[in-house]
């Protein structure tokens, strides 16, 4: 077996070799655009939960025998602990049984970390059967159940959350509530 050569050197045991490494100039621009990308990383995995979402009231647009017009107000709460981005809604709303009106609005809401606010969304719906029968329900002193289901769409349109909440209103307070202007 031969032995390989070392190489001797001539300055003292303790003395260390320093080899200088030029980074390029962009490097750190690299190294800092790689942690902005773990830490936005990050705040993704944390996963969104669902808003809140109640039906608060209605008021009428525009009225006639072919459409109705409506200005439906939603409330909505974001039980995150992070300001809740809100791009888009689509929703389903049915009072007593019957839907009353769907569809989709885009928004730009932003719903502050565990707060609440009103979302007007303007929708087209057939209202005659439930305005007809409002006076009579309002009469009899009868709870209205009431469902709100969709989804609402955060994060610039990467990410939807389906939501689904019911409950019930005083036909009374009800009617009230579509008569104001």
């Amino acid at each position: 077996m031969t032995e390989v050569p070392r190489c001797q050197s001539t300055s003292t045991p303790s003395a260390e070799l320093v080899i200088p490494v030029r980074l390029p100039r962009n490097a750190l621009g690299l190294v800092l655009l790689w942690a902005a990308v773990a830490v936005g990383c990050a705040s993704l995995a944390e996963p969104w939960q669902a808003p809140e979402v109640a039906f608060a009231g209605f008021r009428f647009k525009e009225v006639t025998l072919a459409r109705q017009t409506v200005n439906i107000t939603l409330a909505v709460r974001n039980p995150n602990d992070r300001t809740l981005p809100i791009k888009a809604m689509t929703y389903r709303l049915q009072i007593a049984g019957r839907d009353v009106a769907r569809g989709a609005s885009a928004l730009d809401r932003q719903i502050p970390a565990f707060g609440e606010a009103l979302v007007d969304l303007e929708v087209e719906g057939s209202l005659i059967d439930l305005i007809q029968q409002l006076p009579r329900l309002a009469l009899k002193d009868v709870p209205l159940d009431w469902t709100v289901s969709g989804t609402a769409t955060v994060a610039d349109g990467f990410l939807t959350l389906p939501y689904r909440y019911s409950g019930q209103v005083n036909a009374g307070t009800l009617l009230a509530l579509g008569i104001r202007r």
